[in-house]
């Protein structure tokens, strides 16, 4: 995810950081008295005392519409449960978000709770700056809502025995492909690595300026997400590294027989993700390696457009595509921890609106949301893509912390420009760095 530091996102950080200290002023009294639960106006678990609850939020959807109900769902809760927690909201740019947050945590002035990136939860619970949010899941086992989340989706926030984070969104990775030029063409939908490089060849051939797939390289894309599909690209079932492999070398000559045909634009070594979006927006590529942002753009746009279901691999593979999962977490250092988890249980129930009106490009964790979410993209990644997903971790259950490192350190980018490249041996090369790289990553993490 994206990391360049601004000067926007400083000042950004100067604001929010005081109405930190500000709402982490109530004495330890109130802590101590806090009951395990919130059962409205008048229950149990209220405040006794006006208290400001700080939540960092991420750029989730449309700068217009989603800060707007989130903020809305917030008030909800003072004007519903209890009218003495207010709210302090900050809704903060991807740009320069790691730094955001670590600089908050190491100022001892991080928000009550937050959304980040995805791997964000595992990397502070190495250090301690994350509360353990157990309670929460076991209310809704209590209750019997913890079936809400999918299989596995709640296990896959734990981290030596704390559940460090709360399932909050899916953000899948897939194919998209251009499904009238497959048409025009009189071809099937390709069902393997080899059929999607001859499906590429044909589109190559509807003009000079036309290619038959695109990907980011520089931040992140095929590495990982075909990584997944063909059994995964950096773990084994222990939580090794498991880099150096003949399934990754075969992900990479995929890559490379893809450019020896012709079928990628040129210059791709340094594509982003949005100069892939551009040129397949532009009509100028009929497959793009995508998340929801180009599926959803692409339909907007009136393109025909379809998800190609996961393909058999060089090796076989698992047919899995790869599902980011984004989460909401606590942090230790907060003085209202625990009325923070009563508002946040809260808030994981009613976010619902988010995913109908906040222009998000991302899908709810929580099933019940699924009908509330009614445009055809969303009806599409619903029914096509999240029920053939595993992480990027798979064949792991639960996140490592080092897979925060992975993505931060671009072992993607890395992988996929050696393969782009470099010859055989090259590719053996950066294998085995990867894989050194990542050995040493999960031994001062994970054991």
């Amino acid at each position: 995810m994206k990391k360049r530091w601004t000067l926007v996102v400083s000042l950004m950080l100067t604001a929010a950081m005081a109405l930190t200290m500000v709402g982490c002023s109530a004495p330890e009294a109130e802590k101590e008295g806090a009951t395990t639960s919130a059962q409205g106006q008048g229950g149990e678990g209220m405040a006794t005392e006006p208290t400001q609850i700080v939540f960092w939020d991420m750029a989730w959807g449309g700068a217009e519409s989603y800060p707007a109900i989130a903020e809305a769902t917030l008030n909800r809760y003072t004007e519903e449960v209890d009218p003495n927690v207010t709210f302090s909201y900050t809704n903060l740019p991807w740009n320069g978000w790691f730094e955001a947050f670590s600089t908050a945590v190491a100022s001892n002035a991080a928000p009550d709770f937050a959304t980040g990136g995805g791997y964000m939860p595992f990397q502070f619970a190495v250090s301690g700056e994350v509360a353990d949010l157990s309670w929460i899941v076991d209310e809704w086992k209590k209750e019997g809502t913890d079936t809400d989340f999918s299989e596995g989706t709640l296990e896959y926030w734990t981290y030596k025995g704390k559940q460090v984070g709360i399932p909050w969104n899916f953000d899948p990775r897939m194919a998209v492909i251009r499904n009238d030029w497959l048409e025009e063409a009189g071809l099937s939908m390709p069902n393997s690595w080899e059929e999607m490089i001859e499906v590429g060849k044909a589109f190559r051939s509807r003009g000079s300026d036309i290619y038959g797939v695109t990907f980011s390289v520089v931040n992140g894309g095929i590495g990982s997400s075909f990584g997944t599909m063909n059994g995964g690209a950096w773990y084994d079932e222990n939580g090794n590294a498991n880099v150096d492999t003949e399934a990754n070398l075969s992900l990479m000559q995929f890559i490379r027989d893809m450019k020896d045909a012709g079928i990628l634009p040129e210059g791709i070594e340094g594509y982003q993700a949005e100069d892939a979006r551009k040129l397949f927006l532009a009509e100028k590529a009929g497959i793009i390696i995508a998340t929801g942002q180009d599926l959803r753009e692409a339909m907007d746009q009136g393109l025909d457009v379809a998800v190609i279901p996961p393909m058999e691999t060089y090796e076989g593979g698992i047919k899995k595509y790869q599902n980011c999962i984004n989460g909401f977490m606590v942090f230790e250092q907060g003085q209202h921890k625990d009325i923070a988890m009563r508002v946040l249980k809260w808030y994981s129930e009613n976010t619902g609106d988010c995913f109908v009106e906040g222009d998000m490009n991302s899908l709810p964790a929580r099933t019940s949301f699924y009908e509330q979410c009614t445009n055809p993209y969303q009806q599409i990644v619903i029914k096509e893509v999240i029920p053939n997903v595993v992480p990027l971790v798979y064949p792991l259950t639960a996140c490592p912390p080092s897979a925060s490192a992975v993505e931060g350190q671009m072992f993607d980018q890395v992988f996929t420009q050696a393969a782009l490249t470099m010859d055989e041996n090259g590719w053996k090369d950066t294998l085995a760095k990867l894989q050194s790289d990542l050995e040493e990553l999960v031994a001062e993490q994970d054991q």
